[in-house]
């Protein structure tokens, strides 16, 4: 561990950290900054967990955060509560936030370009936010957000959110506010007194008989708490949508049908040693052919993809009337070309969960999903 002295949000802060650490992961995890949302981390694409570093406009997920030693970053929790709150009502006004997840970085990105240039075009907006992503709002909304804000600050009014829900009004958004200025947590977000992490040992292979998994050297790793395997389990361990045909672990002798089916589980005091100590598990394996093609899964001879059924998971029959009868019996007929483009639905907030212990054997679950 190396010590990492820097300035937040005007106050003086002295951390240890890891030589591979980001500065994203020391913001939210040993200075409790919860508007940097982590997303892409590393790779510094979707600009969900923004800060400014001497004033410059960074995804901290790419910056290593010995590189900030002796210098000042900012973020929304550094900024005035005159500020915050206009900066929240804009967005809101605008229906610009809906999901929430990227919109802290979009926030503390448009104070940025505000305070060099009070009054942006439309196309200068655009070409300021170019590095974030969103998944919900297409952009316009932000860039009408950006727009209303940068009226207030230089008119000196506040805009006031709809909520009146009229037909054609932009309704202000539940908890609007707080998911701007990245308060709202989110399932990553979370935190509970003594919480754990966990990392799980994935299988590389799509099709492998286990021979021997060795967690010895994980379990003296220093700062795990528990590894856990399919001994572990003392009750049910498949369970499924249709079939309960996903076993939660794979057992010895048991035979790993994907790439990522879980071997075993770990329990530490932060995701790093929690992952450290997943790379310390051994697995032996015995490489078999994989089922790649659905015609070959349906051939008699073809290997059983899941022990407990046959191949076929359920049939489905689709059953389709005339198409000359159905138009020929239309009111109206419509006949042309139409192209779109491409949509990825774009994921930003991390696949998380929370089990949090009630007594009496009981968990609490929470999950992004």
């Amino acid at each position: 561990m190396e010590t990492l002295e820097f300035v937040l949000n005007g106050k003086s802060q002295r951390v240890s950290v890891r030589s591979d650490e980001s500065l994203l992961e020391v913001l939210r995890n040993r200075c409790a900054v919860l508007s940097t949302k982590d997303s892409c981390r590393p790779q510094g694409q979707c600009g969900s967990c923004l800060a400014l570093i001497d004033g410059q406009p960074k995804t901290t997920c790419a910056v290593p955060a010995l590189k900030v030693g002796g210098k000042t970053v900012l973020t929304l929790e550094g900024l005035s509560d005159q500020e915050r709150d206009l900066i929240a009502r804009s967005f809101v006004a605008a229906t610009g936030v809906q999901c929430g997840f990227c919109t802290p970085g979009f926030a503390l990105r448009a104070k940025w370009l505000l305070d060099k240039n009070p009054d942006p075009t439309r196309e200068e907006i655009a070409k300021a936010i170019d590095g974030h992503l969103c998944r919900c709002t297409g952009y316009v909304k932000i860039l009408d957000a950006i727009e209303i804000l940068a009226a207030a600050k230089r008119q000196g009014y506040n805009p006031e959110p709809s909520t009146d829900g009229k037909v054609g009004g932009r309704l202000a958004r539940y908890q609007g506010m707080e998911l701007v200025l990245g308060e709202r947590p989110y399932v990553d977000d979370l935190e509970r007194p003594g919480l754990l992490h966990g990392a799980v040992v994935l299988s590389p292979h799509a099709r492998a008989k286990v021979i021997r998994i060795d967690t010895s050297r994980a379990r003296v790793h220093p700062g795990v708490e528990v590894v856990a395997t399919a001994e572990d389990v003392p009750g049910e361990r498949w369970y499924g949508l249709i079939q309960n045909d996903w076993p939660g672990f794979v057992a010895v002798g048991e035979e790993v049908r994907c790439v990522g089916d879980v071997l075993a589980a770990i329990a530490a005091r932060d995701e790093a040693t929690a992952r450290e100590a997943a790379a310390l598990v051994e697995v032996e394996y015995e490489l078999l052919e994989p089922v790649l093609e659905p015609e070959a899964a349906l051939a008699d001879d073809a290997p059983r993809v899941n022990p407990h059924h046959a191949n076929l998971l359920s049939r489905t029959v689709i059953r389709r009337g005339s198409l000359d009868e159905g138009l020929a019996a239309s009111a109206h007929v419509v006949s042309g070309t139409w192209t779109t483009q491409r949509i990825e639905h774009l994921f930003l907030e991390p696949e998380s969960a929370l089990a949090e212990p009630l007594g009496e054997g009981r968990l609490k679950l929470y999950t992004q999903g």
